[in-house]
């Protein structure tokens, strides 16, 4: 399959161009809406929280000042990850990045001074009618009070962030992006870029990924000490921040965010690490079908099918929107609009950020969707999860700016969930007992990368922090740290050969967004526990569903959850979704068993 016939997105929704006019002029209208809206509201907040309906009309032109001055900073984004080896690129997106920093130093008053509102006025301005639309979004404000600094020391920290976090973000993005990895072919060499070679990893011959992971190894520990530092000092940058703001644990900012408490993670954790066995299990059984004595790490995701189809995105498309129209006519709708309108970018190219990504966007912008696509089965599942993304996204475009900004436990629900559609729809159309037993290893394995993979990477973030507090953490500290964390999840069920100890190093969530991994655990188990109760009970179900995505951040995860009878803090509702994947794993075998 040829990549050269991949579309690309439209950007041109955003803007015609760099230099298109229209980009400055929408900064500099923001910036001139936030200074009169300092001028006019700074100082008078607790004489406007006494009458809720202009209280409610003064956010809503906060919100609309937000939303004005996010489209730049994402259209800069995105062109960055289509070429994140471009330095006009780059430069382009910390210029605006920069613009959007000076625009937000007029409305830093507004959260602090809401704080200074008297306890029992502002309890009953959140109370009233007409603050309904920015309810959570004062209560989130509310809770975070003890961790708001002065004025000065917020303009600071805003300000410094600039040359800090976003500035080492982005050099590590352009780092992997220009990263090339020597990979052995026949008796020549080839370069290959990060995205290529992880692919590799998925390949039926087991020299070619054995080759892959070499390279992998090889370039990412030649690469090693700057991503070290890179992280040493995001992590260092993190504490700092931590510290003045009062945060008793590096991961306690991320659940404030996140509108989840510490305990309801700790659930979680301990539900997927007392299920550890689930992996031991499920990976010596895939020693044995591939017939290999000793499964190493460049297996895992070896296919068991007997060949490597490919699927052209013409197929995709379908396979994907067939399976969304049978949950419901509205979700496949919105996907299909993606697809016609050029909202997606699936072409692999030269300096291209690897992975795959939903651009949000804001209310009045429709989400972008980001992948590199090469066919593999493994790729339709990515694109639709996306899609689930940007189904999310799209279905918010009724909410106010302030509630269009979902929780990261949240926002993978319709992700998972439409994964889930596209492989029971999968299932129900294969009629061949051998690929059918291949695609449920494959989704198995997708579940396992999602939770145990996930919250395993959680677990090294919490080490890593915790150790970074006694100094610097050399290249190979981190490794071994990567390392115990890896060999306690896997046991003697993988062999982990010398040099995986350096694939720490590419993940970008770690840099990007310090503890996101764990709402990846958080929304698959979350989902396959909502899965159940569709497949039990379908009637209804896609509507309230849909509510639910549309709600966006208006309420928090527990409120939209409650239609569905689900309690987060307990353990016992985590085990629930395990006991999907024991099922799964069950029914693979019996599959396996019947060949």
């Amino acid at each position: 399959m040829t990549t050269k016939t991949l579309p690309t997105w439209n950007l041109k929704d955003l803007y015609s161009s760099p230099e298109d006019q229209n980009l400055a002029s929408t900064l500099h209208g923001a910036g001139k809406a936030a200074a009169k809206f300092e001028k006019k509201y700074r100082g008078k907040l607790a004489q406007k929280a006494k009458s809720p309906g202009s209280f409610a009309s003064l956010l809503e032109e906060y919100s609309d000042i937000y939303e004005t001055a996010a489209s730049p900073v994402i259209y800069a984004s995105l062109r960055f990850a289509e070429t994140s080896s471009d330095p006009a690129r780059g430069a382009l997106l910390q210029q605006m990045r920069a613009e959007h920093t000076a625009i937000v130093r007029h409305l830093l008053f507004f959260d602090l001074e809401i704080l200074k509102i008297p306890a029992g006025a502002i309890k009953k301005l959140v109370d009233a009618a007409p603050m309904k639309p920015f309810k959570n979004y004062m209560k989130q404000v509310l809770s975070g009070k003890k961790h708001r600094l002065s004025e000065p020391e917020e303009r600071l920290l805003a300000d410094k962030a600039l040359t800090g976090r976003s500035a080492f973000s982005r050099l590590f993005d352009e780092e992997m992006g220009a990263a090339e990895y020597i990979v052995k072919q026949g008796k020549g060499h080839k370069k290959l870029s990060q995205t290529e070679v992880l692919n590799l990893l998925h390949h039926s011959k087991r020299p070619v990924r054995r080759e892959a992971a070499r390279s992998l190894s090889e370039g990412l520990k030649s690469n090693s000490r700057r991503t070290a530092y890179i992280y040493n000092t995001l992590i260092e940058d993190k504490a700092v921040n931590d510290r003045y703001r009062r945060y008793s644990a590096s991961e306690d900012a991320r659940h404030m965010d996140n509108q989840i408490s510490r305990e309801m993670v700790d659930a979680l954790c301990e539900a997927v690490q007392e299920s550890y066995s689930l992996v031991q299990n499920y990976y010596r059984f895939k020693k044995k079908v591939l017939g290999v004595p000793s499964l190493y790490d460049y297996d895992r995701y070896a296919p068991v099918a007997s060949s490597e189809k490919k699927i052209s995105y013409v197929k995709a498309r379908e396979l994907i929107l067939e399976s969304f129209a049978s949950f419901s006519e509205d979700f496949a709708g919105v996907a299909e609009l993606f697809f016609k309108n050029n909202w997606i970018d699936a072409r692999e190219r030269k300096g291209k950020r690897g992975g795959a990504f939903c651009q949000m966007g804001t209310p009045s912008m429709h989400p972008y969707v980001f992948i590199n696509y090469s066919g593999s089965m493994r790729d339709v599942f990515t694109l639709a999860h996306e899609l689930g993304h940007g189904i999310h996204g799209y279905l918010m475009q009724g909410q106010n700016y302030l509630n269009y900004d979902v929780p990261l436990t949240v926002c993978e629900t319709a992700s998972v969930f439409s994964e889930m559609l596209l492989f029971d729809h999968l299932k129900t159309h294969e009629s061949s007992p051998k690929e059918l037993f291949a695609l449920s290893m494959h989704k198995i394995e997708s579940i396992f990368a999602t939770v145990y993979r996930q919250i395993s990477m959680f677990l090294f973030e919490r080490d890593v922090h915790a150790a970074r507090e006694h100094g610097e953490l050399l290249p190979e500290e981190y490794g071994q740290l990567w390392m115990a964390r890896q060999k306690e999840m896997f046991k003697n069920s993988v062999t982990l050969e010398d040099g995986y100890q350096w694939w720490w190093s590419y993940i970008p969530h770690f840099i990007h967004t310090p503890f996101y991994v764990y709402a990846y655990a958080f929304g698959e188990l979350l989902t396959l526990s909502l899965f159940k109760q569709y497949e039990e009970k379908p009637e209804g179900f896609p509507q309230k569903f849909m509510e639910l995505l549309a709600s966006g951040g208006s309420k928090s995860p527990a409120d939209l959850v409650r239609p569905f009878r689900v309690n987060m803090k307990s353990a016992e509702f985590w085990r629930g979704g395990v006991s999907v994947i024991e099922d799964m794993m069950k029914d693979t075998k019996k599959l396996y068993g019947s060949l």
